[in-house]
C-alpha cells in the first residue's frame, strides 16, 4: 500500500530539480545551445571547488545569446522528467509528506516544465533569469550572507526545517549545488556526481536510480516507525 505513514514521525523532503527531477539539466541544455563552449571550463572550476555557482552562473551567461522564446522552445522540446516522479508526488501527498524543490537553476524553467507535465501544487525555490536584447541577466533570490558559494542557499531551508521540528529531513540530489545541504540532513539520496562526492568525503547516502527506489525506501521507513 502507498499509504504507509506513521503519525509519530514528521518527515520533510527537499529535492533538487535539474538532473534529479529532469532527465536533462536545463542549464546545460541552454548553455550548450546559446553560449560559447568555454562555459564548461567555468563549470569545471565549480566542480573542483575553485569557485561557487554565485560567480559561475554570471560568467557562464556572459556569452549567452538567445531570446526567451527560443529558450522556452528548446526546453519544451527537449526536457522531460525522470521516471516515476509524478507517482512519487502522489505517494508524498497520500502520506502527508511535505516536499519542496530547491534549485540552483531558475524559477521560470521549473514553472515551464511543471506546466508541460501538468504538475501543480509543489513548492519550489530557485533563482530568476531575465531576458533582454538576446542576453540574460541572473537574479539571485538570496543575499550573500557572507558566503559566495551559491546564489540560492539550499542550506538555509534545511536549517529552517530543523527549527520547525521535523523528525526526518530527507534530501534528494545529484550535483554540485547539493553538497552543502546534504551535510545537515538525516537521510540523503544521491546519484551521479553527488554520490561520488559522498563517497570521497565519507558522507552516508543511499544510492538511487529512479523515484520508485526512493518511494520503496520511504514506505519501509514509515512502516517501521
Amino acid at each position: 500500500m502507498d499509504n504507509c505513514a506513521d503519525k509519530k514521525i514528521k518527515p520533510i523532503i527537499f529535492c533538487d530539480f535539474d538532473g534529479t527531477i529532469t532527465a536533462t539539466d536545463t542549464l546545460v541544455k541552454i548553455l550548450d545551445t546559446f553560449a560559447d563552449k568555454n562555459w564548461r571550463d567555468i563549470e569545471m572550476r565549480v566542480k573542483n571547488g575553485e569557485i561557487g555557482s554565485r560567480i559561475s552562473l554570471v560568467e557562464e551567461f556572459n556569452t549567452f545569446r538567445g531570446s526567451q522564446e527560443a529558450v522556452e522552445k528548446i526546453l519544451l522540446d527537449t526536457i522531460s522528467i525522470t521516471d516515476y516522479f509524478k507517482d512519487f508526488l502522489n505517494f508524498c501527498a497520500l502520506n502527508k509528506i511535505e516536499i519542496t524543490i530547491l534549485s540552483g537553476g531558475f524559477e521560470s524553467f521549473i514553472k515551464l516544465i511543471f506546466s508541460k507535465f501538468n504538475i501543480n501544487g509543489v513548492k519550489y525555490y530557485a533563482n530568476n533569469i531575465l531576458f533582454k536584447n538576446n542576453k540574460a541577466e541572473i537574479i539571485y533570490i538570496d543575499n550573500n550572507n557572507g558566503c559566495n558559494k551559491c546564489g540560492h542557499c539550499k542550506l538555509e531551508h534545511i536549517t529552517q526545517a530543523r527549527k520547525n521540528s521535523y523528525t526526518h529531513i530527507i534530501y534528494i540530489g545529484d550535483g554540485t549545488t547539493d553538497r552543502c545541504p546534504i551535510t545537515q540532513c538525516d537521510i540523503v539520496f544521491a546519484k551521479d556526481s553527488l554520490a561520488r562526492y559522498c563517497m570521497r568525503n565519507q558522507i552516508p547516502f543511499i544510492p538511487w536510480i529512479n523515484f520508485r527506489d526512493i518511494k520503496t525506501y520511504l514506505c519501509n521507513l514509515l512502516s517501521a516507525n
